[in-house]
This record gives C-alpha cells, structure tokens and sequence, in this order.
C-alpha cells in the first residue's frame, strides 16, 4: 500500500462517523502506524474532498454546497488533528478523558496504542450539550442531521472503549445507557465542592426595609433560561421589594440583547441587574435566595456552593438537581409563575428558610465535599493501577 493508499483506508474507516456508529479504533490505529499526515494536510487532501463531495451528492445534492462544506470542514478538521496527535500522547498507566467527544476518542487511541486503562467522565453530557448548542445556532436545519450523527460516534466510540465511564450524578447514567447500552463498567462520583472555601463567616443583617436580594449565578446563554428568571422576577416584585441580579460572563450576545429587551417590556430595569463576572464567593452571602432555572444541567456546582453558603435554593428540575434539593424547592421548565411560587415562599418564612439553609449547608459537607469526590476518584485509579 501507498500512503495514499493508506489514507483513503483511514478515511473509509472514518465514515461511520457520519452514521453515529462506534469507530473502530484498532484498525485505526493499525492504519495511524503506516502513514503520518498533520490534520491540515489530511483535511485539504484529494481524499478528502472527494469523501466530501460522494457525500454530498448523496444526501444534499439539491443544497448549497458551501455551507455544507464548511461544516465538514469543521467537524473533519478537529478530528484529523485528534489522528495526528495520537501517536505522540505520552505512555501512561491510565488515560482520563474529560468528556465524551474528540478528547474521549483521544482516549480510546491512546488507550490502544500504549496499552493503558481509559476512563470518561461526563460532567454535563456531550451528546446532548452538543445537540442543544446545535438547535440555537445558526447552522442550516438541513445538516443537523449530520453533525448529530457525528457527535453521537464520538460519543458511542469512547463509551465502548472506556474501562469505566463515571458520571456526575446517577440522571445520567440512564441517558448513557440509552446511547451505547454496551457500556462496560459505569459508576457515579458526584460532582464536589470545597466546603472550606464557601462558607459563611457569620450571618449578614438586613437594615428594615431594605430589599430582599435574589441571584443566580451562570453563563449568559440560552441553556441558562435567564428569560424564565427575568419572568419570575415581575411576579415576584408584585408581592415583595426585591433585587434580581445575574451574576456571570455573556456567552452569547444576541441572547443577552433578547434578555434586555425583556427587561425593558416588563419594566424591570431598576430591579434586575447583569453584573458581569465577578467572584461568586463575594455574592452568595447577599443572596437570600439562589435560583437557577436551567434548561438543562448535569451535576451544578452552583447549587452546592450556595447550599453551602446556608442560600436556600429553586431550581428546575433537570440533570442531576432533583439529587440535590427536594421536591418542594424544584419546579418545571419554562415556569415563571412556579419558579416566583418558591422564591416567595422562602421569603415568607424567613426562620424556615435559615433552617433549610442550615441543613443544606449539613448536607454538602456529608455528600457532596470536594475530599469526597477525590477519594472517588483515587479508589477508582488504585482499582485500575
């Protein structure tokens, strides 16, 4: 064989990616050891374009061409460079993949090449993640179906391949099961804080009259559902005098002009306030309630920090968050009405809110330390090792 010859192999053996199946990584491998390329090369290769070009006349002849390709191009690039990189990953006992798209296929080739054991950890789940980014943006409908299939490969590969796939909360390990059900070995470690750090140094007291201060603290962005807060805010503001802040960076600008323009409808500006980043341990102990009406969530560290604080907390119950709080303190997506509900049921009982509080505070310090979530890890490497 050719090293073109080799090429057009890799690249046949690539194209169940674009049917969401698992890659199969030893021939991969096999084939990475008898032809070098960097992904820059690879990616504007003959056999590349015309892979590309077989494909699309297949599925999107009567599409433009140049969107489609752009999105091959950025989904193949980073995959060729993940082939180019594979082979100079340092020798180790034990490679841990941060999720379960291109650094999990990493992984699983490094796993062969070296002989070592390999772990996934999903803190949020790819697949998924990926899937929801893909509906808010401003890729063409018609190649979702593409990237959902690429996305589901990378995934389905580095469960198949992974010793252990640990999740961050038990929610999870269902969807991970309904993606690759021939998982080998999947376990929880939940997700810890450094109860140390968050904390309080002694409780703050409010002057008479003075509003109460409810604050969430996340990334601007769709997934986020700042809407819904700024929703439940009106409701709130009819019973009790309040201050509403966002506490996180703007990850996406039209989303965050689509939230002032809410403000503005709903005349909320002298109440809701964007901060920016800032350092969340400076905010937990001004807040009286924390809220986080996420669309979708794997295991917050929000949650916890503030729990941690003795914040009492609403959320939505998503992801791994009905681990966390009880029922009566969670509420449905796309809730205002529900989600204001909570919020002033805290405020109304003020002694019961410490309480909870308290007991939240007790709780993360029990299950959800940061010592606990590394002695989870470190049993699982000795186990390996």
């Amino acid at each position: 064989m050719t090293d073109e010859s080799y090429v057009k192999s890799l690249l046949q053996e690539l194209k169940l990616v674009l049917l969401g199946e698992p890659l199969n990584c030893e021939q991969i491998i096999r084939l990475l050891k008898k032809c070098k390329f960097k992904g820059e090369e690879l990616l504007g290769s003959d056999a590349n374009w015309n892979t590309a070009v077989k494909y699309y006349k297949e599925r999107f002849s009567e599409k433009p061409f140049a969107p489609f390709y752009l999105s091959w191009a950025s989904l193949f690039y980073l995959l060729y460079k993940i082939l180019e990189f594979a082979g100079n990953v340092p020798e180790s006992d034990i490679y841990h993949a941060l999720n379960a798209g291109y650094a999990g296929l990493l992984g699983c080739l490094s796993k062969l090449n070296t002989g070592g054991s390999f772990i996934v950890t999903e803190h949020g789940l790819y697949l998924k993640e990926r899937n929801f980014e893909l509906e808010y943006s401003e890729i063409p409908d018609w190649l979702h179906g593409m990237y959902e299939k690429f996305f589901e490969s990378l995934v389905r590969t580095s469960y198949r391949y992974a010793d252990t796939v640990t999740s961050v909360c038990q929610d999870h390990t269902r969807l991970q099961r309904g993606i690759e059900p021939d998982i080998k070995k999947l376990r929880v470690v939940y997700n810890g804080i450094d109860t140390k750090k968050f904390h309080f140094s002694k409780l703050l007291k409010k002057n008479a009259g003075e509003p109460f201060s409810i604050g969430t603290v996340t990334r601007i962005t769709p997934i986020k559902d700042i809407l819904t807060f700024i929703r439940a805010a009106k409701h709130v503001l009819q019973k009790y005098k309040a201050k509403f802040y966002v506490i996180g960076e703007v990850q996406d600008e039209e989303y965050f002009e689509e939230c002032q323009e809410l403000m503005e409808e709903l005349e909320l500006e002298p109440y809701v306030e964007f901060t920016g980043f800032q350092n969340s341990l400076d905010w937990y102990p001004k807040l009286d309630v924390f809220v986080l009406p996420s669309l979708s969530e794997g295991f917050p560290l929000t949650i916890l920090e503030a729990l941690s604080c003795r914040v009492p907390c609403v959320a939505t119950d998503v992801g791994g968050i009905p681990e966390i709080l009880e029922e009566d303190f969670l509420v449905q997506k796309w809730d205002p009405e529900g989600l204001a509900e909570k919020i002033c049921w805290l405020l109304e009982n003020p002694v019961k809110s410490r309480r909870i509080g308290i007991e939240g505070r007790e709780m993360v310090e029990s299950k959800f330390s940061l010592s606990r979530m590394v002695h989870g890890y470190r049993e699982l490497y000795e186990a390996m090792i």
